[in-house]
């Protein structure tokens, strides 16, 4: 599924305004949330995952609306658009290398691979920091903005 029109705005508008570019536009990103998705991010214990402009999301996250419209939560659109960014800027080999060996980078500075150590190692990646702290702005933002979409 992709984003509402109104939602592509409303993101696209923020999102001009926290990398501070006038005419910047906000790609088609693709969101999955089927049987895939749902086993993917079972397995892994997440929200979502972003692959380029694809990101795969808990299916149990989507509702629908008084007119059977699926949403999803928009701070974890902007969470995940964050990515879809950061995959654009560095390319998808560098983006999933640099991924990759952060997490494991912590993973070993925490010397233990309990559950605890394996969730501060995905908090500690530069990209997932950088994502929590916009989509915490994007928060902020759109309360301040809901005439916006």
């Amino acid at each position: 599924m992709k984003l509402a029109e109104s939602s592509h705005d409303k993101l696209q508008t923020f999102f001009r305004e926290v990398l501070g570019e006038e005419n910047f536009k906000l790609p088609v990103v693709n969101f999955y949330a089927g049987r895939f998705s749902r086993i993917f991010t079972l397995v892994l214990k997440i929200h979502g995952i972003t692959f380029g402009r694809r990101i795969f999301i808990m299916p149990d996250l989507i509702s629908t609306d008084f007119e059977n419209r699926r949403k999803l939560p928009l701070e974890l659109a902007a969470h995940e658009i964050v990515h879809v960014l950061q995959y654009k800027k560095d390319g998808f080999a560098k983006f999933f290398y640099k991924y990759l060996s952060s997490y494991w980078k912590n993973l070993r500075a925490e010397k233990n691979w309990d559950s605890v150590a394996r969730q501060q190692a995905y908090r500690d990646i530069p990209y997932e920091r950088e994502a929590r702290k916009i989509a915490a702005e994007f928060v902020v933002w759109n309360q301040n903005n809901k005439s916006i979409g």
